[in-house]
């Protein structure tokens, strides 16, 4: 990894803070709706679930924010 990658790549508070805030509403949200219209079985929800959220975390919403992140620490 160059010099110039990790000058750019944020701290781990940022990268906690990021995770939280991208977790937080979907693990609220993703769940209760599962159980309503889907199933009813704990476990299949919670595997559900799963499968739903951390390809959205790891795909979709943490590349997107680590990005903007670094366009807006750029010197």
């Amino acid at each position: 990894m160059s010099t110039n990658k990790l000058a750019l790549s944020p701290n781990r508070h940022v990268i906690a803070i990021f995770t939280f805030v991208t977790l937080l509403p979907l693990v609220y949200y993703i769940p209760s709706w599962l159980t309503r219209n889907v199933t009813d079985n704990r476990f299949f929800v919670t595997v559900l679930a799963l499968a739903i959220i951390v390809p959205i975390v790891s795909y979709l919403a943490l590349p997107i924010l680590f990005k903007s992140f670094e366009i807006t620490n750029k010197k």
